[in-house]
């Protein structure tokens, strides 16, 4: 005849593997909290403004001066340009560093139907600023 464990063993057991399971999850669960958190606060502290944007009718380019106000540098940027027949452009400029108070441009094909400009950090992605046509040196208000 054939015995299975005794049901002590079977219960320690038992809670041997659920504090193997909730040590492994504690672990996970400090480190994912503590790296969540320190990204955070370095992203609470990043701050971008498009500073000026100019359009060049001759090259048919757009070149935009992106100014880092936070007080951490920031790593890798994504431009979208929408145009006025809603047609939206997107470019990414992950190799782009700015350090913090420093100003950096990015020149980029565009046309006269320009309509906006949103520049947006990769790395922290609350860091971003917009500018409508109006505020496009070279398009202002040229009629649509």
């Amino acid at each position: 005849m054939r015995k299975g464990i005794s049901p002590l063993i079977a219960v320690i057991m038992l809670i041997a593997f659920t504090m193997i399971v909730a040590g492994i999850l504690a672990g996970w669960a400090t480190q994912f909290v503590t790296q969540s958190r320190a990204e955070l606060q370095f992203c609470a502290r990043a701050q971008l403004l498009i500073q000026r944007a100019y359009f060049d009718d001759t090259t048919n380019q757009t070149t935009i001066a992106l100014f880092n106000t936070g007080d951490v540098p920031l790593e890798g940027f994504a431009v979208r340009l929408t145009y006025q027949n809603e047609t939206i452009t997107s470019t990414k400029f992950e190799d782009l560093n700015i350090s913090y108070q420093d100003i950096k441009t990015v020149t980029l094909d565009s046309d006269d139907t320009l309509k906006q400009i949103v520049v947006q950090s990769l790395e922290c992605r609350g860091a971003q600023d917009m500018v409508g046509r109006y505020d496009i040196q070279g398009l202002g208000f040229r009629a649509y």
